[in-house]
């Protein structure tokens, strides 16, 4: 099999919950050894509850929580395969001294703890380097690691609204809304692979390590460039605008046959409009002399969508898809759960990642990474791990711990594979 890209580079990872797990996820499936790292009293959130209420049930394999659900979580198990899991409590003498030496092992590191939290376990990137000078520390917090607001908090709902997202999206003449996607932590987690892989290749290039500081506000705000720039240059603050689009028209979501469903019509110019006409049969309303250029589409959009609309009505939206594609026409059904986990596109492209899970017992479809690289394929599905399933083979293995030692260390909770923290009320 071939190498995969990011084979023998062996990465310590910090992060929780969603945007460092996705983003760790991402270099696992590169080929990089990650291994998760867990405090003892309080794990990665997304295990879930020790004892699950009965509204959480859903979040479990067949609604099932099972004899160990801090394993079986869909959260947990989403966005952690292709990870070793070990457990540490960092902030006793013994975790922090093991940690350290785990550290100088390593290549990278990736947290997205509160700014400070690292700091305050006397393992930041100045304590840090001391024992690995070519250590790649990305830092991926919420706020960036200086300012008056560098401890605060946040998931991606809330970046939405503190990185300006929130400002212009939803509909137009209404008030704004959220994505419902909480789009910044894919985003920032995509992104911050990009910068993890920058930080390595510097380090190959001068034989040193460094800091990246990646604040995941900032990157949110970076999507709204235009917004920032219009409001820079011409003092306008943009609103939402709903599917609408500055410049072309027709450009919305469609209601199609179905409950809930629709298809996305984007047309760009001239030669897009005539092939929409020519998939529509060349309706007497397209030969309206206001939609005869760019400019008169535009300044009549009500008028076009009233019209797309109730063509679209009549239709099947994978059906209208293929067919206005087939014209020249940028069109997308605008797919439902179940539809994307059944899209014959994505299953052309290897998109899923089908792993078969032990706590589990069978295979489920993953997502993989957004890109392809054609001289390293993906190697085989890694579950993830179990909450200290492997640190026999860290601390033993790469650190060269005692059976004895590894025994003791766990008498004294230092290490651990089963929950030591309270159950959540």
């Amino acid at each position: 099999m071939p190498r995969q890209a990011l084979e023998g580079i062996r990465i310590l990872d910090l992060t929780q919950v969603a945007v460092g797990p996705y983003s760790t996820l991402m270099l696992g499936l590169m080929g990089a050894q990650v291994i998760k790292v867990e405090s003892n009293r309080r794990p990665d959130t997304s295990r879930g509850a020790v004892k699950p209420r009965a509204n959480q049930v859903a979040l479990y394999p067949g609604q099932d929580p099972g004899e160990r659900p801090w394993n079986r979580s869909a959260h947990l198990v989403h966005r952690n395969r292709y990870k070793l899991g070990i457990t540490l409590d960092a902030t006793s003498p013994e975790g922090k001294a093991l940690f350290m030496r785990l550290a100088a092992q390593c290549d990278a590191l990736m947290e997205n703890y509160r700014a400070s939290v690292i700091d305050r376990w006397g393992l930041s990137y100045a304590v840090l380097s001391e024992v690995n000078p070519q250590l790649v520390y990305l830092k991926l917090s919420s706020q960036g690691n200086t300012g008056p607001e560098r401890d605060y908090g946040s998931l991606g709902s809330t970046m939405e609204c503190t990185g300006g997202l929130a400002s212009i999206t939803g509909y137009r003449d209404g008030v704004p809304l959220m994505t419902n996607e909480t789009y910044p932590d894919p985003v920032a987690g995509v992104l911050a692979v990009g910068a993890l892989l920058a930080g390595l290749r510097y380090r190959r290039r001068t034989g040193r390590g460094v800091f990246i500081d990646f604040s995941q506000r900032e990157v949110t705000t970076c999507l709204l460039g235009d917004a920032v720039l219009d409001y820079t240059m011409n003092g306008r603050i943009q609103a939402p605008t709903g599917n609408r689009h500055p410049t072309y028209a027709p450009h919305g979501v469609y209601p199609c046959q179905g409950e809930d469903c629709w298809i996305a019509i984007a047309v760009r110019n001239d030669q897009e409009w005539q092939g929409l006409q020519r998939a529509l049969g060349g309706p007497a309303w397209a030969s309206d002399p206001m939609f005869a250029d760019a400019s008169g589409r535009w300044h009549h959009q009500e008028a076009l969508d009233a019209h797309l609309s109730a063509w679209s009505r009549g239709q099947e939206h994978y059906q209208a898809m293929h067919l206005l594609q087939a014209h020249g026409v940028p069109a997308g059904a605008a797919l439902k759960g179940r539809e994307v986990a059944q899209d014959p596109h994505l299953e052309a492209r290897d998109w899923w990642d089908r792993t078969v899970y032990p706590e589990v017992g069978r295979a489920y479809s993953y997502i993989s990474t957004p890109w392809m690289l054609s001289k390293s394929p993906r190697g085989p599905g890694v579950p993830a791990p179990g909450l200290g399933e492997h640190n026999g083979f860290v601390y033993s293995e790469l650190l060269g711990v005692s059976e004895e030692e590894l025994q003791r260390l766990e008498e004294r909770g230092v290490i651990a594979t089963e929950p030591l923290w309270e159950p959540a009320m």
